[in-house]
């Protein structure tokens, strides 16, 4: 079943992006994936969800989640930003440190489908009621 939407991955293992890669995309997502930190922003346009692990060499989720929404092209709709995690305690924080929201079973890839999803439903739901409320 096709879902379509536009997500990128950022994490510091080739192996964990590839399984998601290939899970994602057999579900209908156009998927990019990156272990590069500099130039992702790059990948930002047209975007509708962004995954980030926390837990990356030199470099927290958080400061990446940073630098991409200082990134994100003026006059565009910003992607929702998703952290990646196995890690209860960071998980816990996700609001705190500035993401929309957390996949926290990092691996499961059975869960991984699901919890896109049911993301990108609440992004296109939002979007209706906002343009709902525009007419109104």
């Amino acid at each position: 079943m096709a879902h379509g939407g536009r997500i990128l991955v950022i994490d510091d293992s080739e192996i964990v992006l590839m399984r998601i890669r290939v899970e994602l995309s057999s579900a209908g997502y156009d998927v990019v994936t990156t272990t590069q930190l500099v130039g992702t922003a790059r990948h930002l346009r047209g975007c509708d969800l962004v995954i980030i692990d926390f837990f990356m060499p030199g470099l927290d989720g958080g400061a990446v989640l940073r630098s991409l929404k200082a990134a994100v092209p003026a006059g565009e709709r910003p992607p929702l930003f998703y952290l990646y995690t196995t890690d209860a305690k960071a998980g816990a924080k996700y609001a705190e440190l500035g993401f929309d929201g957390v996949f926290g079973r990092k691996g499961d890839l059975l869960a991984l489908t699901p919890q896109v999803e049911a993301a990108l439903r609440i992004r296109k739901l939002s979007s209706l009621v906002r343009a709902k409320e525009r007419r109104a």
